[in-house]
């Protein structure tokens, strides 16, 4: 089994409630994993600590530790901290990465400049610290590809630059299965504003997080940021009708868990919790509209 070098910083930065019983299967599969960061990678000038330290520090924030390192792109977040450490070599290749998300861009206005323009502050925005605030690269937690999470800081930032220039949206060839709704209109809501509020925006709120990362994604930029389907695809590199699949599974497990929790915390009649219950379904968009932080 290969050695997980700087084990004792990995352990002693990662939560205690994260710590897994068979430590030594997990430290072989890091090793192995970080070996193939550094062949990714050969010309990084990474300190290996500081970048275990990080490494475990995001792996602290799941709830499975073993299936996060799973999912885990790892020569990827191994970049990523290059950049934030400064490495020549690492912003190099983030350059190359960059480059690649530039048809995201386009899909929003495909003119020379504003595609340069769009990179050039997104390369500002990834790599240049803010005041009391770390680069933005190092919020990049590996679940996802960096060139994913870099297409979707490229896609809000070029959808802002249109709003923010009074350029509104280009008419787009297909209407949204679930287009976003103002939250004024959201029937389910007015009928919870009562006594039911706060156990219905807790419940709706605690299944969105049970979700995981992919299906949080397609409806957080659906509803959120109010992409189209044709948008999500482009940022996915995959079709429209691949994105409307994949955003019903995941409006159909966000309803599921929602009255799940719903039938659990609420003491109601019955036929008063059936009629509820069914009047969810068909309004769960509106209220997933309305009802979604930011910050889920």
């Amino acid at each position: 089994m290969t050695e997980f070098a700087h084990a004792d910083v990995f352990w002693s930065t990662l939560p205690r409630s994260r710590h897994v019983a068979d430590r030594a299967v997990l430290e072989g599969r890091l090793a192995a994993q970080l070996a193939e960061a550094r062949d990714s990678w050969p010309r990084l000038g990474v300190d290996p600590r500081r970048f275990v330290a990080h490494l475990a520090g995001r792996l602290g924030e799941a709830e499975d530790l073993s299936r996060a390192l799973e999912q885990l792109h790892l020569p990827d977040l191994y970049l990523a901290f290059g950049c934030a450490e400064r490495d020549d070599a690492a912003v190099r290749a983030l350059d190359k990465v960059l480059n690649t998300v530039a048809g995201a861009i386009r899909s929003v206005d495909a003119s020379p400049n504003f595609v340069d323009e769009i990179l050039q502050r997104l390369r500002t925005r990834v790599l240049v610290s803010e005041e009391g605030r770390s680069p933005r690269i190092l919020d990049y937690a590996g679940r996802g590809s960096l060139e994913n999470w870099l297409r979707a800081g490229a896609l809000r930032l070029a959808l802002n630059a249109r709003r923010d220039a009074r350029r509104g949206p280009e008419p787009l060839p297909e209407v949204s299965l679930w287009e976003p709704v103002a939250p004024t209109v959201d029937r389910t809501l007015e009928i919870l504003r009562g006594k039911y509020a706060a156990e219905f925006g807790r419940a709706l709120r605690e299944a969105f997080a049970s979700l995981d990362a992919q299906e949080k994604n397609v409806l957080r930029l659906h509803f959120q940021e109010g992409l189209s389907l044709n948008q999500i695809g482009a940022m996915y590199q995959v079709n429209k009708s691949t994105i409307s699949r994949r955003m019903a599974r995941a409006r159909d497990l966000l309803l599921e868990r929602t009255r799940s929790r719903l039938v659990a915390t609420l003491s109601l009649p019955p036929s008063e919790l059936q009629s509820l219950l069914e009047e969810l379904g068909p309004r769960l968009d509106l209220s997933l509209s309305s009802v979604l932080a930011p910050s889920t």
